[in-house]
């Protein structure tokens, strides 16, 4: 009886064994995964404050000098030096005080962003719409068939059953 044991308990051991080299061999496979599309947005409405260090640049006006923080348009300056009329310059400084507003747009093959706000001087508001654009992502994975852990059932050991919550080795034949 004890040889029939132990013969059992080897036999039971070499197909664990046999199983397990099976699955070392065979159990990855390559899997589809759709990842959905994702949109949403991000708005700062606060002006944007200035950095410490600031760069002071240099320009003239007729006769003058004028130290400002911001680099001077040098286009819009020439414009309004070679107006003559007070009134055409006017026009010229309401046109370059006015709000404007912008828009962008960026798009790859993962992702569309558009970014958008105002200015008039320093950023008044801006605003960033983004979608993450829906796409297959190909992965592999590998099939686990033993396990170490918890396990509960019931034993039948000498004509008795009796349950069972312990530690131990399984071999997974379903997997739910």
């Amino acid at each position: 009886m004890k040889t029939d044991r132990n013969f059992h308990l080897m036999f039971v051991i070499v197909v664990l064994i046999a199983l397990n080299i099976v699955q070392c061999t065979s159990s990855t496979k390559t899997i589809t995964v759709k990842v959905p599309e994702k949109k949403g947005i991000f708005k700062i409405d606060t002006v944007i404050k200035h950095v410490q260090g600031k760069t002071i640049y240099k320009t003239k006006f007729k006769d003058s000098v004028i130290y400002v923080e911001n680099e001077v348009n040098k286009d819009l300056v020439e414009q309004y030096t070679e107006l003559q009329s007070e009134f055409d310059r006017y026009k010229l400084f309401l046109d370059a005080v006015k709000i404007q507003s912008y828009t962008n747009t960026f798009e790859d093959n993962y992702l569309t962003a558009e970014v958008s706000g105002s200015v008039q001087g320093e950023v008044k508001s801006m605003a960033l719409n983004y979608t993450l654009k829906a796409r297959k992502v190909e992965t592999k994975i590998k099939k686990k068939q033993f396990g170490i852990g918890f396990q509960i059932g019931i034993t039948y050991m000498n004509a008795e059953i009796t349950p069972y919550v312990g530690l131990g080795v399984s071999y997974n034949l379903i997997r739910f």
